[in-house]
Order: C-alpha cells, then sequence, then structure tokens
C-alpha cells in the first residue's frame, strides 16, 4: 500500500549536508538512472520528473505550464519525458519555479533559451539571491557551469497567473526558503475539476540554525513554516503534487497505479491535512532537538 508522504527521520546538520552532497555525485555521474516513465496524473496534469525532484506539466489548451525546470546536467530527461507524453517544448508558455534553489531552476535558462518560455519565481527569493548568490547552494553540486535563472516575472503573495483554462493562485509561505511559493489550482479531467496544492519546499536542510547562520537567513524559520502551514491548512484540496517524490510518495503512487488499473491514490481530499499534518509533527520534533 502506497503512503501519503515521507519525510525521513531527523539528523545533525552535518550529517545531512554530506548525505546530500554525496547523493548529488552519482546523480550527476548518471542521471540516467534516476529517470522514470512520465505519466498523467489527472487528467490534464502530468508528472515529468525524475526520482530526485519532481516536476508537473499542466496542459491549459492555449499551451503548456511546467512547474520546475530540476537540475541543469539532467535537462534532456525532462524533453524525453515531455516528449514521450505527446507534448513539444515549444509549447511551454510559463515556466514556474518553486523557490531559490538550484535544484529546482537548473533547467530554467536552457528552456528560455531553446522555447521562450516565460519564467516566474518569488519576488523575495529572488531578492535574496540577489543579495547572496550562494542562498542557490549551486556550489553543492560538481556541476561548474550551473547558473542562477533570473525569472522574467517576480511573483508576490496572492498574485494569480493565468493560461488557458488554469487560474493558478500563489500564495508566499516561508520555511524551506523565504520565498518559497504554494499554488493552487483545478486540474481538469473526465471526472470534473480537481483542486490540487503544490507547497514549493518542505526540507529541512534549510532551516537548521547552521545553515541560517551560513547564510545570513532568520533563525526562526521553524517558526515561519509553522505560520505557513496553517495559512493553507483550510484549502479543499483534492490532489496534492510533491516538490520531491519522497514528500507524497510521487513513485509509490505510481506503482500502486500500474498495479491497479482504474484506481488513482493521487485523488485523495484527506491527502492535504495528511501531509501538512506530518510536515507539523516533523517540525515540532525539529524544534524539541534544538536544531
Amino acid at each position: 500500500m502506497y503512503k501519503e508522504c515521507d519525510f525521513g527521520s531527523i539528523r545533525p546538520y552535518s550529517e545531512v549536508m554530506g548525505g546530500f552532497v554525496l547523493k548529488l555525485k552519482d546523480y550527476y555521474a548518471s542521471p540516467s538512472v534516476y529517470r522514470i516513465d512520465p505519466f498523467r496524473i489527472y487528467g490534464n496534469l502530468y508528472y515529468v520528473g525524475d526520482k530526485k525532484v519532481c516536476m508537473h506539466l499542466i496542459d491549459t489548451g492555449e499551451g503548456l505550464i511546467l512547474f520546475d525546470t530540476g537540475y541543469r546536467h539532467a535537462l534532456h530527461l525532462l524533453l524525453e519525458s515531455i516528449r514521450q507524453l505527446g507534448f513539444d517544448p515549444k509549447d511551454i508558455r510559463f515556466i514556474i519555479h518553486s523557490h531559490g534553489h538550484f535544484d529546482h531552476f537548473g533547467g530554467g535558462n536552457e528552456m528560455r533559451e531553446l522555447y521562450g518560455a516565460t519564467i516566474f519565481m518569488s519576488a523575495v527569493d529572488t531578492q535574496l539571491l540577489r543579495e547572496m548568490p550562494e542562498r542557490a547552494l549551486m556550489h553543492c553540486g560538481p556541476e561548474p557551469f550551473d547558473r542562477i535563472c533570473w525569472p522574467d516575472e517576480e511573483i508576490r503573495d496572492g498574485d494569480h497567473i493565468r493560461l488557458g483554462n488554469t487560474d493558478i493562485r500563489c500564495l508566499l509561505t516561508p520555511g524551506h526558503t523565504m520565498g518559497t511559493m504554494t499554488f493552487f489550482f483545478d486540474a481538469q479531467g473526465e471526472n470534473g475539476p480537481k483542486h490540487v496544492a503544490y507547497m514549493g519546499g518542505v526540507g529541512f536542510l534549510t532551516v537548521y540554525k547552521e545553515y541560517t547562520r551560513q547564510y545570513g537567513l532568520p533563525e526562526n524559520k521553524a517558526q515561519l513554516m509553522k505560520k505557513s502551514i496553517r495559512k493553507v491548512w483550510n484549502e479543499p484540496v483534492e490532489i496534492v503534487i510533491g516538490n520531491h517524490p519522497n514528500q507524497n510518495c510521487t513513485i509509490e503512487k505510481r506503482e500502486y497505479m500500474l498495479k491497479h488499473p482504474g484506481k488513482n491514490p493521487f485523488i485523495n481530499p484527506e491527502a492535504w491535512h495528511i501531509f501538512l499534518g506530518s510536515l507539523e509533527e516533523r517540525r515540532v520534533d525539529f524544534e524539541s532537538l534544538g536544531y
């Protein structure tokens, strides 16, 4: 049986950072090992990410919207997934980056240069990167040609991004980064619209006090995350999509779909509260350990 989410165990900062860098080296050495076949989540919403980073595609009827572009070195995996679904990357009108880290905006510059897409990211994270580019964490990866993807449009709390049949509401939900956004929209499908939520960053690596001191960020990020959870708690969500596959067990749910044709574990009106509740439990544990 699939799980709704799995945030893993809480470990000391040095151990978490060391594991992050080690796993990156393997991913850079053999990116194709991390590829999974793309698939339809529901209606006009598709998964085009890999085993490392989630990326999602919306077919609005008047062009495509892409959430996140992953690592620069794995852009070929993303393009292959988009094409395998029968779409043309040239039809991507908007790219929305969930927050200002290189593992989510890495392919953005190439996508814009190749296909002319308009790129969005939060105004808060954009300003923080202007002040200190190191906050993008590009130095954690072995790719010497990574560069920041500056947005064409800066998103602010309460903004809407509209294209075709899709209206995406953007809420500022600081925690993972100060400019992390949460997005809400309706996926259009055979059983009517389903309300989708995408919290664009929930990892705790960037919440540790050692991290915040190193990068000149507020040390109360765990408390900010608490406020963000409360801010979006009452949204009537039917589908939760993740930032990294483990965060909403994307791969496990896909395997369940393949083994149980006709059943869709992504559609679950309780999933949003399970997801946020698990995140809050982890946040409380994190604070109690003094991290």
